[in-house]
């Protein structure tokens, strides 16, 4: 609701806009006062407030009103709106000059379509991640745990190869099998565009997900062992999902989950709108954790698989 003394809010959107096709689309939003205004924020819990009163000086005071659960961040962004509003509304007379208007010319330097996406495309990150990325944690403990059952791994011991190229097999296992399930997910629904930079993201992904299965096959004696730290990393892992629909809910703590770059790296390179430098950062990132988490595993497989045989 707007309670403007100066009627400069009201010219500016009748000659841009029409205060009949805004009122149309919008409802009434202009108060006659103070009092109208906050009553219509205490009927609709969604409503926010402006008191326009001056100009003093050449400079108008904006009175904003909020709900008291209103966030900072929408706080934040309507008042960099109305200082780039008042910005332009003023020039003598509470008018707008016509040569002025028609010297104004606006370019979006990123476009945004995030209204325009289906939902299951906006579905698909996340989907993906966890179908396809992490899933793979779960697909190597039950590979391990069963090959430690059966005898497998201590059968594997007295061939020339080594532990590591055990490992590394189950790796590209993994790899072929996200590979072939990422395509068929992704192929439908999005096309070749972005297929490269979202394959990568999620390859990344499966290494850092088998090799979190790895260690956990190797501290455990069986898959069902180990369910509850599998559904534990799970849950922990899906956390950051909740940042990729409500962005403006994106905490420190939660960008320190791996997966977090994950659903990122997938969005940018599924929705491109000038954020090419988010795929190569996730990228980046996943793969230092891949190796750092690899050496991790290999060492601790190797050492506690040699003590069991």
């Amino acid at each position: 609701y707007i309670h403007d003394d100066t009627g400069v809010l009201e010219g500016f959107i009748q000659r841009t806009i029409g205060l009949e096709k805004m009122e149309e689309e919008n409802g009434e939003f202009f108060v006659d006062s103070r009092e109208a205004l906050i009553e219509g924020m205490r009927e609709d819990k969604a409503a926010l407030g402006l008191i326009v009163t001056g100009p003093d000086d050449g400079t108008y005071k904006v009175e904003f009103l909020t709900q008291p659960y209103t966030t900072e961040a929408m706080i934040t962004f309507v008042d960099m709106e109305m200082e780039d509003l008042f910005s332009l509304v003023t020039p003598p007379y509470n008018h707008y000059p016509p040569e002025v208007l028609n010297s104004v010319r606006v370019t979006a330097l990123q476009w945004g379509l995030r209204d325009e996406i289906p939902f299951n495309q906006r579905l698909l990150p996340a989907v993906v991640m966890l179908m396809v990325g992490i899933i793979g944690l779960f697909i190597m403990i039950s590979l391990i745990g069963q090959e430690r059952i059966e005898g497998t791994v201590r059968a594997y011991r007295v061939t020339p190869a080594s532990l590591r190229q055990f490992l590394a097999s189950k790796h590209l296992l993994l790899l072929a099998l996200g590979c072939v399930t990422f395509s068929i997910m992704y192929l439908p629904i999005m096309g070749i565009d972005g297929y490269l930079q979202a394959l990568l993201i999620i390859l990344l992904t499966i290494i850092f997900g088998s090799s979190l299965g790895v260690i956990l096959g190797s501290i455990f004696d069986s898959p069902m062992s180990s369910i509850l730290w599998v559904l534990l990393l799970m849950i922990v892992l899906s956390l950051p999902a909740v940042s990729l629909f409500a962005p403006a809910f994106s905490p420190a703590w939660l960008k320190a989950i791996p997966s977090y770059h994950t659903l990122f790296g997938l969005d940018a390179a599924m929705f491109p709108d000038g954020n090419g430098t988010i795929i190569w950062q996730s990228a980046g990132i996943l793969a230092g954790l891949d190796v750092v988490l690899l050496f991790l595993s290999n060492r601790l497989f190797t050492r506690l698989i040699t003590r069991e045989v």
